[in-house]
């Protein structure tokens, strides 16, 4: 029965839903959406159970999910009561469920603290358009594209798919609602 739950079907909504719900938990912070009474914290927790649900499917994805949390703390992206809540949901299932593999986690940790913090640096201070604003606007390439390298070498391109559709999932709902003037 646990295994139809891990099907990569499923897993691949899981992704989906994982980076929806993740942008839609931050537009109802940062960026001016409103949809109902307690829609922040709903969001949050969306966002807390797919990624536990990622985190339960497969031990590579949950020391990379683990990675990109603890990096978020650091990089200072958990700056709201729904983002603490679903990266605490994501932490504990991690710790209960999971393997924890230092060697893989320290080097998707380092990438996504190191890119990730020259994105936000790019994005939170220059804030002019320039080239690197472009970079900026552009897709978060330091998701897939590891995750692509760490593929080609060891397999289990199911990673790489998680990854790719959560990026793509929380890169399009960006795009939707920046059309429709949510920045």
């Amino acid at each position: 029965m646990l295994e139809n739950l891990f099907s990569v079907p499923l897993i691949i909504i899981y992704a989906l839903l994982y980076g929806t719900t993740m942008k839609v938990a931050d537009l109802l912070n940062e960026h001016g959406l409103r949809w109902f009474k307690g829609s922040a914290v709903t969001f949050g927790v969306l966002w807390g159970i797919f990624g536990a649900l990622l985190v339960l499917s497969n031990n590579i994805t949950a020391n990379l999910i683990l990675a990109m949390n603890l990096a978020y703390i650091i990089r200072n992206r958990l700056d709201y009561l729904n983002h603490q809540i679903a990266a605490s949901i994501i932490i504990i299932i991690f710790l209960f469920s999971s393997i924890f593999e230092p060697f893989l986690f320290m080097v998707f940790y380092l990438i996504f603290l190191m890119f990730g913090s020259l994105r936000d640096y790019i994005g939170d201070k220059i804030k002019k358009k320039s080239k690197l604003q472009l970079i900026y606007d552009s897709i978060r390439w330091y998701y897939p594209v590891p995750t692509f390298i760490y593929c080609i070498i060891y397999g289990n391109w199911i990673v790489f798919w998680t990854f790719f559709v959560f990026n793509s999932a929380y890169d399009i709902t960006k795009y939707i609602y920046k059309r429709k003037g949510y920045t």
